[in-house]
């Protein structure tokens, strides 16, 4: 072989080698390749070709419903409804006087936490109107109960606080004699402006309530045949041993949880 022949084998040589060195890199270079999709599956599954169960992702909005709901129940605790209680009575009524002293007082600062109550200080009152269209009352006992009867129902209307109320009428009740010169003793002795009441009592406006009082004795059904009647829920059931032992029918005719002052 002549010099030229040798020479283009070895050019040869070298490009072979350097092609080679290239295809070398060039494969290095790219990392080894992801495995084929029938391989990743087969990987998921397990002996027998049975499928692994993969955990499914809960939504985000179910899992705070869900943690709501949980909340929720742990913050409802049933709260049983109040007894309503209504007393219908005359201001200068004997019978009256020894149920809102002995009985209804005393069991409203027992066991406030389970009564509303509502007083309606009339009884066997009639009301009318004159020629002038002004309201006219007759009471039981004469007019004097009728302007008793005046303060007690400006005092519930004018105070909110049901235990003032009570202490109110309780303390007027006991004497009622002179109802303006108790009345503004009684009011302030509880803390409460006699101007507030008096206001009340002078106007319209405590006929108007006196006269409410009126119809809300007259729609009793059975109608009242003795003072005081009271009212539990509407019932007027158990009246003799509601003036006995008032804060004993209340217990037993409360649904909830009894109080620790229920005997």
């Amino acid at each position: 072989m002549d010099m030229g022949g040798g020479r283009l084998i070895r050019v040869l040589i070298v490009a072979l080698t350097l092609i080679v060195i290239w295809k070398i890199w060039e494969f290095s270079a790219l990392g080894p390749a992801a495995p084929p999709l029938e391989l990743v599956e087969g990987a998921r599954e397990g002996s027998g070709g049975n499928k692994v169960p993969q955990p499914q992702a809960q939504p985000v909005q179910q899992v705070q419903a869900d943690d709501n709901r949980l909340l929720k129940d742990e913050l409802e605790v049933p709260v049983s409804r109040l007894l309503r209680v209504e007393v219908f009575y005359e201001a200068l009524c004997p019978d009256s006087r020894s149920f809102v002293m002995k009985q209804l007082l005393p069991a409203y600062t027992a066991l406030s936490d389970i009564m509303d109550v509502h007083i309606v200080p009339y009884g066997k009152a009639t009301t009318k109107k004159d020629s002038t269209g002004e309201y006219v009352f007759h009471c039981q006992h004469g007019p004097v109960e009728c302007e008793a009867n005046r303060i007690h129902a400006c005092v519930s209307n004018a105070v909110q606080d049901k235990a003032k109320v009570l202490n109110i009428v309780s303390c007027m009740i006991d004497r009622n004699s002179n109802p303006p010169k108790i009345g503004q003793f009684c009011v302030e002795k509880f803390g409460v402006a006699w101007s507030d009441v008096e206001r009340c009592v002078k106007s319209k406006k405590g006929d108007e309530i006196l006269r409410h009082m009126g119809e809300l004795t007259h729609s009793l059904k059975p109608q009242v045949s003795f003072i005081p009647t009271i009212t539990i829920d509407g019932s007027q059931d158990d009246q003799r041993l509601i003036l006995r032992s008032f804060q004993k029918v209340l217990c037993s005719r409360y649904k909830g949880p009894k109080p620790e002052n229920c005997p």
